[in-house]
């Protein structure tokens, strides 16, 4: 099964780069703001370089002239493209010829404004590409438009959200020429009215593949396979997921660090000693490059820095120098039990000491920071008190099963709003999750818990914002509020989802019990439960094209469990292990052993959640392509969802949205959307926000909720995962 990379991937380098052989064979790639963000999720620069190609330059920067060269433009369908490429040609042409590639599209008044130019003569290519969109991940894909939910929600005209939808339309399409897949489209409508946003956005994307069709008789191409579905739902449907806090190792870091430009930015230090060492600001991009992350991003924090200390370790061990090294600095410290953050400060330090091993290095370095910094931002902001409450208000229960009483979630929810640790941008997402949880609540309860919350006026219009999201602000009398959305409601959508699965092993912690609702429609879509009344077709398909497949073994949630924490504490030494960290392979550990035979196969199956390398083309032999798109934003969450479905129900499903948020980002969108306009959402998470003005100084002054002193109590049990309350039954598992 290729991944949306791997198929942009080559529509770049052979479907583009090739086909253009110049006489002087070298070559120059053009790229405007957003197809270098194309190119950079799909291809790396030495494999640009590596195609005859000497410069990657700016369309919008003045650029040298190059008269005996042609150039490849791979640029966007606009007036202001196809302007400056004019310009490129007006006087004196900078290139010998153009070679011009369209991401989209190109619109019959800007090609006659081509063709009437003067750089008519030099264009000897003119092609539209149809990869209109970014491939985040392997198997999810954006449209990076993160200010899309004003013309969506909050129009400054009818037409503004009709030419937004046509603009969302045209980028799926391309996605969906790229795939080579012409689907069955459903769409979320709980009202049944038709007149939902994605049931505007389905009714457009069909008009679009029906115009397609007859202007390109060869799409769709044939294939083997069932034919794909399309589910189209917006950000109405789970307004929770964008607020919650998630303790995955790639959603926690995207929500408390500070990122730039999806860079992870920390201070690296080098030398062997401590009077030679130097600081200095390193960046590192976390992507397929890098196989820690490929392997632990979806797993919890906790079992995440538990892998990274065993993993750390046994490189150690394998690799003599570093073991020696290791021995001469901390004699004794980590067969003494340091366990933890502790252990991972030894390790960082002991990775200074270690130039002869620069890639693994830089991998460990990177990994350890990241955790360390976590965990500091976890404690300064008083997350455990602030997670228990929205784990009780997003799932209607308690950690230990009973039915929440908002009487009680308000109490406990007091001293979090109290606190001067807490930060504002937490305070607001309680906040905010706790309308959303009841529908609505008093006015004169709003403005008492944004008395002890302290907000701006500027911060709290988030929560008046909510209400053009189709959440209800203040209690209404009547008691069919949302009804129409059946088991997707929040709290009815969780406790199906624990019908189905009686334990919590998927993410075994007090502080994780929110499953996102987008993971249940993955679900019940692949079993062909999903309801009709809420999710009608455009054209219905026949039931042999959507049933759902014989009943697979699936292997037991306690087997599981036990290969993750074998998979936590060895590195499986296999050449055909999707990611290992094993850059070199000394004699003894060459012999193969298939990571899914014997002992190892939970191992393999937990460590490639997520990876496409071990994921195979007979998943679509198991049913159709499920492709899922979200009008107006994904969360982190639901991306881990989707590698959980496609692990679980061994299925091919394919995520997709407008835009991909970090919580602090979509609350800032929030917090705009009256006004119909904002200043550019930055990549930071929450760190960049509202701190508190002495993160060291509490400024409660009410004792903690039972639920705080509950996690204290297991923070002094079992340390690190003690901080996110490990369920007592899968500790016992984990210390057996």
């Amino acid at each position: 099964m290729a991944s949306l990379k791997d198929v942009i991937k080559k529509r770049i380098l052979i479907d583009m780069i090739r086909s253009v052989d110049p006489p002087s064979r070298w070559k120059i790639i053009v790229v405007d703001s957003k197809t270098i963000k194309i190119l950079n999720t799909a291809v790396k620069m030495h494999e640009i370089l590596e195609e005859n190609v000497t410069l990657v330059e700016d369309l919008t920067r003045k650029r040298q002239a190059y008269p005996t060269k042609e150039a490849i433009y791979f640029i966007t369908p606009t007036e202001d493209c196809v302007g400056m490429l004019i310009e490129d040609f007006r006087r004196q042409p900078t290139y010998a010829a153009a070679h011009v590639f369209f991401t989209a599209g190109l619109p019959d008044e800007l090609f006659n404004r081509i063709t009437s130019s003067p750089a008519k003569p030099f264009v000897k290519k003119l092609i539209e590409m149809n990869i209109d969109f970014m491939a985040y991940e392997p198997q999810v894909f954006t449209f990076d438009q993160p200010y899309s939910l004003f013309p969506l929600y909050n129009p400054s005209s009818n037409a503004a959200q009709v030419n937004e939808l046509n603009t969302i339309a045209k980028q799926l399409v391309s996605v969906l020429y790229t795939l080579g897949d012409y689907p069955y489209i459903r769409f979320y409508d709980p009202q049944n009215s038709g007149t939902s946003i994605p049931a505007k956005l389905a009714e457009a994307v069909q008009h679009e593949l029906d115009e397609l069709c007859r202007v390109d008789p060869d799409f769709p191409p044939e294939s083997p396979h069932k034919r794909a579905i399309l589910v189209i739902v917006d950000r109405t449907l789970d307004l929770v997921s964008p607020l919650v806090h998630e303790f995955t190792y790639q959603a926690m870091m995207n929500d408390l660090l500070v990122l730039e430009g999806g860079k992870y930015i920390y201070k690296a230090e080098g030398g062997a000693t401590t009077e030679s060492a130097t600081v200095a600001q390193t960046s590192a991009t976390l992507d397929e490059g890098d196989p820690i992350w490929m392997l632990i991003r979806h797993w919890h924090y906790a079992d995440a820095v538990d892998y990274i200390r065993n993993a750390f370790t046994k490189f150690l061990g394998e690799n003599k120098a570093a073991g020696s090294a290791l021995a001469k600095e901390n004699a004794g410290d980590m067969a003494e039990g340091a366990g933890g953050i502790d252990a991972l400060k030894k390790m960082k330090d002991t990775l200074s000491a270690l130039p002869q091993f620069q890639d693994l290095k830089a991998k460990f370095s990177t990994h350890i920071n990241i955790c360390q910094e976590c965990k500091a931002m976890f404690e300064r902001r008083q997350l455990d008190l602030v997670a228990a409450v929205e784990q009780d208000l997003a799932t209607g229960e308690t950690a230990d099963g009973r039915s929440v009483k908002f009487t009680q979630v308000m109490m406990d929810m007091v001293p979090a709003l109290d606190s001067d640790s807490v930060t504002n941008v937490d305070k607001l997402r309680l906040l905010m999750l706790y309308i959303i949880a009841q529908n609505g609540i008093e006015d004169d309860e709003r403005r008492r818990l944004l008395g002890y919350a302290r907000l701006t006026l500027e911060e709290s219009q988030a929560i008046t914002n909510l209400n053009y999201l189709a959440v209800r602000l203040t209690k209404s009398k009547e008691k069919k509020i949302m009804d129409e959305r059946g088991k997707y409601t929040y709290h009815a959508h969780n406790k199906v989802k624990k019908q189905k699965s009686k334990t919590n092993d998927d993410m075994p912690y007090d502080l994780s019990r929110w499953t996102p609702i987008l993971k249940t429609i993955m679900n019940d879509q692949i079993r062909n439960t999903l309801d009709l009344n809420l999710f009608p077709w455009i054209k219905e398909p026949p039931a042999e094209e959507i049933a759902p497949p014989p009943p697979r073994t699936q292997p037991s949630s306690t087997k599981i469990a036990a290969g993750k924490e074998k998979a936590n504490a060895v590195i499986p030494p296999d050449s055909n292990y999707p990611y290992s960290l094993r850059t070199t392979r000394p004699s003894w550990a060459k012999k193969k052993t298939s990571p899914k035979s014997g002992k190892d196969a939970d191992v393999s199956d937990i460590a490639a959640l997520g990876s496409p390398a071990a994921q195979s083309s007979d998943l679509r032999k198991n049913g159709p392509r499920i492709i899922v798109f979200s009008v107006g934003g994904l969360t982190f969450s639901e991306l881990r969802a989707t590698y959980e479905v496609i692990r679980d129900m061994q299925r091919d499903v394919i995520v997709g949205s407008t835009h991909i948020y970090n919580p602090p980002q979509f609350v800032d969108v929030v917090k705009n959307l009256n006004t119909g306009q904002m200043k550019e959402v930055e990549s930071k998470g929450a760190a960049g926000a509202s701190s508190p003005v002495d993160a060291s100084v509490s400024g409660m002054t009410r004792s903690g909720t039972s639920t705080s002193i509950a996690s204290q109590n297991n923070k002094e049990r079992s340390g690190l995962r003690g901080m996110f309350g490990k369920k007592i039954k899968d500790r016992r598992i984990s210390e057996a």
